[in-house]
């Protein structure tokens, strides 16, 4: 992601501090009645060759559908964080499994291979630069083992990222250090990998709707990708509500608007579902950020840390996601008032940092690790935007060495 992927306008309006976390936050899960579609933005027209593509519910959507009058909290609530993924455990009803994205550095040597291999932050070759450095001079790169790097002949391809979900349990060991090391091979049980893809896409046909008739269109019809949870799969988010302004979320439970107009889901609670836990100390300050949620930051790729006092070593963050957002309302006006286009750090990205000393890791690790980094300026349109709020930008903290 270069820096000309800001998700601009940003005014100078530095965010309140981070709340500590409270005895009224909760996990919740959001099922899904049918498939889910949230559109990633693109136009199309009804017609021959119309196609709208879906993606990955955003934060917004998790956050819009919890705000719902109607089966929801009643307004929105202090701030959401997620979505994550959620699976039922065998032969458990009501106990759930976090399921996070593999971060980026871990790869599979060869093709053939059951083995996962994670990359090393590189050093800086003499006399190389690169645009980057006019924001974070000597910025490290990761750097797959010499033997796995494709040369692009003969057939030869660069290793790619795991894109698959792995349990709360193995990120918690990948981010204390306990599961591989840069460099090292694992097999890739030790992943804890999903047996199955969570999300399966489904073709369905639709036919486009006049805005001002509400009849049907002659000869619009299109193509639209939706998305089906598998059966024991579930949304998931972390819930802080405004005391005393909305429903206890205990009393919330749908159903909720949530991924297209007429699509439904229910609010469940989501009993055995925790952030995984940061590691007790950082050695020699050195802290790994993990981004568990797209990211939608000022500078683009890089996180909102100038204010941390720890220098940026090293980043590895894969093509950004583009985020349409927007608020449903039947006056065309207002509703063109709220749409918006982000581009933003897709989940998995590792990011390696180094704080003046273990402490101060330690202290900022307690303050952020599973929370959403603030932001140094707000998003301003005809109405503010609370990206971080929404659950935006959730990080979790670990170890590197």
């Amino acid at each position: 992601m270069n820096l000309s992927h800001v998700p601009a306008p940003f005014a100078e309006d530095p965010p309140p501090a981070p709340k500590e976390h409270r005895g009224d936050d909760r996990w919740i899960l959001l099922r899904p009645h049918d498939t889910v579609q949230v559109r990633d933005g693109r136009t199309f027209d009804g017609g021959t060759g119309g196609i709208a593509e879906t993606v990955h519910p955003w934060p917004s959507t998790v956050a819009g559908a919890l705000a719902s009058k109607d089966g929801g909290l009643g307004g929105e609530p202090e701030s959401v964080r997620g979505p994550i993924l959620a699976r039922r455990m065998e032969g458990h009803t009501e106990e759930w499994l976090s399921y996070f994205r593999v971060p980026l550095d871990l790869y599979r040597p060869r093709t053939d291979d059951t083995d996962v291999r994670r990359m090393s932050p590189g050093e800086r070759e003499e006399g190389v630069f690169t645009d980057l450095d006019e924001v974070t001079p000597g910025l490290r790169m990761f750097t797959a083992h010499v033997k796995d790097q494709g040369s692009g002949t003969d057939g030869e391809k660069a290793p790619e990222p795991i894109d698959r979900w792995m349990s709360g349990e193995a990120l918690q060991n990948y981010l204390h250090g306990d599961l591989v090391d840069f460099g090292a091979e694992v097999p890739e049980d030790e992943l804890d990998l999903a047996d199955e893809k969570p999300l399966e896409p489904e073709l369905r046909v639709g036919l486009a709707i006049d805005p001002e008739t509400r009849t049907a269109k002659h000869g619009a019809l299109y193509q639209a990708t939706h998305l089906r949870l598998h059966e024991r799969w579930a949304f998931a988010a972390h819930v802080t509500p405004h005391p005393g302004r909305h429903r206890p979320l205990e009393k919330v439970t749908g159903p909720v608007r949530f991924g297209g107009m007429a699509r439904m889901a229910d609010i469940d609670p989501a009993p055995g579902l925790e952030w995984p836990e940061r590691p007790s100390s950082f050695p020699d300050g050195r802290l790994l950020l993990y981004v568990a949620t797209p990211g939608v930051w000022p500078k683009g790729w890089l996180p909102p840390i100038e204010n941390s006092g720890a220098e940026l070593i090293a980043a590895l963050v894969d093509a950004p996601l583009a985020v349409a957002t927007a608020s449903p309302d039947r006056d065309a006006r207002k509703f063109r008032s709220t749409r918006f286009l982000y581009y933003a750090v897709p989940p998995g990205a590792v990011y390696l940092m180094k704080f003046p000393n273990a402490d101060d890791a330690e202290r900022w690790a307690e303050r952020y690790h599973g929370r959403a980094l603030p932001l140094p300026k707000h998003i301003h349109r005809p109405a503010d935007v609370r990206l971080a709020t929404a659950g935006f930008g959730v990080v979790l903290t670990g170890v590197w060495s």
